[in-house]
């Protein structure tokens, strides 16, 4: 990604891949490809503040482990869900940050959740839920949420996909990897109006005194649902 202020307007450049690996990470305007293309904001002669803020992805998503858990009845399993983190780009305009761009650091699959008349769109994660958190074996964009799953049912409970809202999650900071605060969601019997998700305020250990450095873009919530959060996913999108 490249970032430029030049004749009062913002310019941002992104691509994948290592089609400009040569780029030096800071340069003159006459050091930038001519083959770059731009997307342009306006911004006065002194706007020339910019922030890069972390973000999850603009869907919820879709995680499976590796392989399908059985949970036992009164038991619970607690995953690893790495989320590939979205790079926000505010650029000052009449002297107030204002939201430019949101680039993703993977490209995920669109999915389709729930059936095809009340459904909606979510991406499948390609990374799978794990049940122990390695940092040396962890993707370096990826933020760490934990979720913890606890059977109240009275009978077993396969555990092969999980839908998950990002909502109410924040994303904290500790030792160079990116962590959202925990979570608990209860498997029941009955879950026709969807499955009871507690949300804590903070990450689990190792990070639970991480810094927080992008709040809930729903804002923060102690308890909330999460509809069918374990049918199936009908088909991927194109």
């Amino acid at each position: 990604m490249v970032i430029l202020h030049r004749h009062e307007e913002w310019r941002i450049s992104s691509w994948e891949g290592d089609q400009f690996a040569e780029l030096p990470l800071e340069g003159e305007i006459r050091d930038l490809p001519s083959s770059l293309e731009w997307r342009r904001w306006d911004g006065g002669a002194g706007d020339l503040e910019f922030q890069l803020r972390p973000s999850f992805p603009e869907y919820p998503v879709i995680a499976k482990p590796t392989p399908a858990l059985t949970i036992s009845p009164g038991g619970h399993a607690l995953f690893y869900i790495g989320i590939p983190a979205s790079l926000e780009v505010y650029g000052q305009c009449d002297g107030t940050l204002r939201k430019l761009a949101s680039l993703s650091t993977d490209s995920l699959s669109k999915s389709w959740h729930g059936d095809r008349s009340a459904g909606q769109v979510c991406y499948a994660l390609r990374t799978r839920a794990r049940r122990s958190f390695d940092p040396s074996d962890w993707p370096e964009h990826d933020i760490v949420v934990a979720v913890d799953l606890k059977n109240e049912s009275s009978e077993a409970f396969l555990f092969d996909r999980l839908f998950l809202d990002l909502g109410h999650f924040s994303i904290f900071n500790h030792e160079g990897h990116l962590w959202s605060n925990a979570c608990q969601i209860r498997i029941s019997e009955d879950d026709e109006d969807g499955n009871d998700i507690t949300y804590a305020p903070n990450p689990l250990d190792p990070a639970s005194d991480a810094p927080e450095i992008a709040t809930a873009q729903a804002g923060k919530a102690r308890r909330s649902k999460i509809g069918s959060a374990f049918t199936s996913v009908i088909d991927i999108i194109p």
